[in-house]
């Protein structure tokens, strides 16, 4: 029994020593030196410092205290960094949406032109309107005139008609103005729909490009060595696309060249993206592609387009010396 208490004493013995051991804390002062306190200072804080025994051993290292510059910035860096994750799941809904909703540009352009159609049909009709309440108005005003010149006071009616007619062709007037501000807005949205459709398109191609694929629709892929050489062969893209494709440049970004979409038997479009590649570095991949009938689809399996396909890398590597 006695040797259980004995026991029990040196327990409590030693965890009192511990709960009275005195912690020092060690920081370097402005001066640079090492300098050792029993209390914590705002210096400490700011500079940040070790806690020690009493024998000098590091019990654990306490980081600076951060300005409220410092603690603003980290609350930004969270906040954009949050940000960023929520456009990105945004983004890949969208091109989810995009994919599923059209299978192929194509699909994109001629849903393009259906609702710009429509504007324009609108459009036209909002003009004739007002080249009707024009008519009248005018007919009204030379009613008024004619009041006028006989030196009698103008009919209520009259007048009525006029400022009714007027408030009419300003109404009309807005309502064309939106309607010219809706079209600005589904050309810039399909631009952008067809922009993206094309880049996520063009990565799946990269992605493939040693899997089979049809006999004379197999894209060019120009790795790219280095940011210089791909903006300089970005230019000369654009020269190839308009010296080769039938049809006129429509857009033209930093990771997208197309042309007109082709429609005749012996159309010839071209399309090129400046895609992310492994490493850091981007590829630019050279699309042909002809009319979706099948005499477009044959002619797209002839030397001429097989041609245009073949000599893109030859083209490059030669006046990239230059």
């Amino acid at each position: 029994m006695k040797k259980i208490w004995l026991t029990i004493s040196l327990i409590l013995l030693c965890a009192a020593q511990t709960v009275l051991a005195k912690n020092y804390y060690r920081y370097k002062n402005e001066a640079g030196r090492v300098e050792i306190k029993d209390k914590i200072n705002r210096q400490m804080e700011s500079v940040g410092y070790d806690v020690i025994s009493e024998s000098g051993k590091l019990i654990r290292h306490v980081e600076p205290t951060k300005t409220l510059a410092e603690l603003d910035a980290d609350r930004l860096k969270i906040i954009e960094e949050r940000n960023k994750e929520v456009e990105a799941t945004q983004q890949r809904h969208r091109d989810a949406e995009l994919l599923r909703q059209f299978s192929s540009i194509g699909d994109i352009i001629r849903n393009r032109d259906s609702q710009l159609l429509a504007l324009e049909q609108r459009i036209r009709i909002q003009h004739s309107k007002e080249d009707l309440l024009n008519l009248q108005l005018e007919d009204q005003q030379q009613q008024a005139a004619t009041y006028e010149r006989l030196g009698q006071k103008v009919a209520k009616t009259i007048l009525k008609d006029i400022k009714a007619s007027q408030d009419q062709i300003v109404n009309n007037q807005l309502n064309t103005q939106l309607l010219e501000k809706e079209k600005i807005r589904v050309e810039k949205s399909f631009e952008r729909d067809i922009i993206r459709y094309k880049e996520l398109e063009s990565v799946r191609i990269a992605l493939r490009k040693n899997a089979r694929v049809k006999q004379g629709e197999e894209p060019i892929i120009f790795d790219c060595p280095n940011e210089k050489v791909c903006n300089r062969a970005w230019q000369l893209a654009q020269i190839y696309a308009r010296d080769h494709a039938t049809g006129k440049i429509e857009i033209i970004t930093n990771t997208l060249i197309l042309t007109s979409r082709p429609i005749k038997d012996s159309d010839i479009a071209i399309s090129f993206s400046r895609i992310p590649a492994e490493e850091n570095k981007m590829q630019i991949v050279l699309e042909v592609s002809c009319s979706a009938e099948e005499p477009g689809v044959e002619f797209c399996k002839t030397p001429k387009v097989k041609g245009i396909r073949e000599n893109y890398l030859e083209y490059l590597k030669l006046r990239l010396k230059s």
